[in-house]
């Protein structure tokens, strides 16, 4: 399988896991407790693409132009909220509050009057969102890094799945704040010499990242810029067969990177 079928396959599984929650009835979803309140909070499904550069070629890995896909399904896990002055009304704004119904009798007969009293009218108070926190659960896809070494080159991918973030959005500026860190691996690594000779590695690790980001809406579609750090180091990679003394025996595709994105609010 070519490395462009299997990153298909696996984006369609990533799909698949990300809108399992979601399409889950919601007795199903129940039964799993948290996960189950988290569908209830399901909010919006993101779509991103990054550049970025690699720190360093210390460690034999070279990248000026690494790529970065991936997307992201998020959920409302919080906001601060804070009241509003209310709007100012005349001083003599009033309304009528039924109090009571009495029934008279008169030398005409019996008639019944209905009691009212007077009431200041008062704009209610309003609420408005300051602070929302979210939950993103996500896959990412990194490619475009090298070996430094002559006469060798490096081929495949690093895959996030799931990629767990959790944001905090300044809902006056459009601002947000984030850090992120999951699980990733290799895919369909490999290592080619000039003679035709290649060999197959894997490794597994842990991301960590922080970014800010800057969100708006047009014509209610929400698009989103962001600015991020990731540490993306595997201490250690397994090769098959008997790769080259040069084979790198760690790979760090740590670095900066800036991205954009499309939001789609999908919320219950």
């Amino acid at each position: 399988m070519s490395v462009h079928e299997s990153s298909r396959g696996w984006l369609s599984h990533a799909v698949g896991c990300l809108l399992l929650l979601v399409a889950l009835p919601a007795p199903a979803a129940a039964q799993y407790g948290f996960l189950g309140s988290l569908g209830n909070r399901f909010s919006d499904l993101s779509f991103f693409a990054e550049l970025g550069r690699l720190d360093s070629d210390d460690a034999g890995i070279v990248g000026d132009g690494v790529r970065v896909f991936g997307m992201e399904i998020l959920f409302t896990v919080g906001t601060v909220e804070r009241q509003v002055a209310p709007a100012r009304v005349p001083d003599d704004s009033v309304r009528l509050v039924w109090r009571e119904s009495r029934v008279e009798r008169t030398s005409e007969g019996v008639d019944t009057v209905d009691i009212y009293d007077v009431v200041r009218v008062q704009s209610p108070a309003r609420m408005e969102t300051v602070w929302s926190f979210e939950l993103g659960l996500g896959y990412g896809q990194l490619t475009g890094f090298d070996t430094a070494a002559e006469g060798l080159e490096l081929k495949g991918a690093v895959r996030n799945l799931p990629a767990v973030s959790l944001y905090a959005s300044y809902e006056n500026f459009g601002t947000y704040f984030g850090v992120r860190s999951g699980l990733m691996e290799f895919s369909g690594l490999q290592l080619v010499d000039g003679d035709g000779g290649s060999w197959k590695g894997s490794g597994k690790s842990f991301l960590t990242g922080l970014l800010v980001g800057q969100a708006w809406s047009v014509a209610e579609l929400n698009f989103f810029v962001e600015a991020g750090y990731t540490i993306r180091d595997f201490p250690s990679v397994e090769w098959s067969g008997s790769p080259p003394p040069e084979a790198p025996r760690a790979i760090d595709v740590s670095g900066w990177s800036l991205g954009t994105g499309i939001q789609f609010g999908i919320g219950n």
